[in-house]
């Protein structure tokens, strides 16, 4: 928890359900650089959910690639949520085929199938596939007619992945990394309510107070106790800072957050989320020594 005794920490009621996304991601493998268990049990996925949706997350993140959308669509349809929950998974990367409106069509439907409702953002997983919406507009206009689909979108990691589509006819929804370390999203421009940031606890780095996979660069395991260090020093919760930063950003909408076990969720929504930042760690921080290492792509 923040320290409430701590005279630069102000602290204002905000209800993380309603920016919340549950990723599910870790449903399905064993995900997370500072993943030391495993991926939970099925008995543990649905406690998960149960609290989840008890508490008030309307909102779950999947992908064809995570190995999650049948789990989270069978949670969906036993408990009779298919006009309630909003769902948002992915186009897998086209990178490999010939045909990409068959690929899209096929994958579509297997993730309507398995999920059991309509889908609230369908995300391209592959930011490089995403030219397709300025070449052909009308597949996706009639896709979006022809399927249960609100709206198309792109999971970027670049700023100028964003750039590129700013021609296109209809607004996009992003998810884009976004963390105390990693701001480089928070001047680029994107349509209101459509923002979704993920990377918030960078795969754990930020929030774990264990250690890393044994397979971690050691950049990263230094990287994590400088900053874990630096928390330490001025008495700030890892968990609390690194979600109340991306929470109260006027750069996000929405927040994607993975969690192992349903106690690490009741935790996180039992949090009290800071009003200001007393205390800006890339002031101390010095980040750009390990500004190779934010792209969980440079981790293999």
């Amino acid at each position: 928890m923040p320290n409430r005794n701590s005279s630069s920490v102000v602290t204002k009621s905000l209800n993380i359900t309603e920016k919340m996304v549950l990723g599910t991601a870790q449903f399905g493998m064993a995900y997370g650089i500072a993943n030391l268990t495993g991926k939970p049990t099925k008995k543990d996925v649905f406690d998960i959910l149960d609290l989840a949706w008890e508490k008030g997350v309307r909102r779950f993140d999947t992908a064809p690639d995570y190995g999650s959308e049948a789990m989270l669509g069978e949670f969906i349809t036993a408990n009779g949520l298919r006009d309630e929950a909003k769902v948002l998974t992915k186009i897998p990367s086209l990178e490999d085929s010939s045909d990409y409106q068959q690929s899209i069509r096929t994958s579509l439907e297997s993730s309507l199938n398995y999920l059991g409702c309509s889908i609230d953002v369908l995300f391209f997983h592959n930011a490089a596939d995403s030219s397709l919406l300025l070449k052909e507009p009308q597949f996706f206009a009639k896709m979006l007619q022809d399927y249960s689909v609100l709206t198309i979108g792109v999971s970027v990691y670049e700023p100028q992945e964003v750039e590129r589509l700013s021609d296109c006819e209809s607004p996009l929804a992003f998810q884009f990394p976004f963390n105390v370390l990693d701001r480089r999203f928070e001047r680029v421009r994107m349509p209101q309510g459509k923002r979704y940031a993920r990377s918030v606890f960078l795969q754990g780095l930020l929030a774990s107070e264990n250690g890393l996979r044994p397979d971690a660069p050691v950049e990263l395991l230094n990287l994590k106790e400088e900053f874990h260090s630096k928390l330490a020093e001025h008495h700030l919760d890892a968990v609390g800072y690194a979600t109340s930063f991306v929470a109260r950003s006027n750069a996000v909408d929405y927040l994607l957050i993975g969690v192992d076990s349903a106690k690490q969720l009741q935790d996180l929504l039992d949090l009290e989320l800071f009003e200001q930042q007393g205390l800006d760690i890339l002031d101390t921080l010095n980040v750009d020594r390990y500004k190779q290492w934010l792209d969980p792509r440079e981790w293999n």
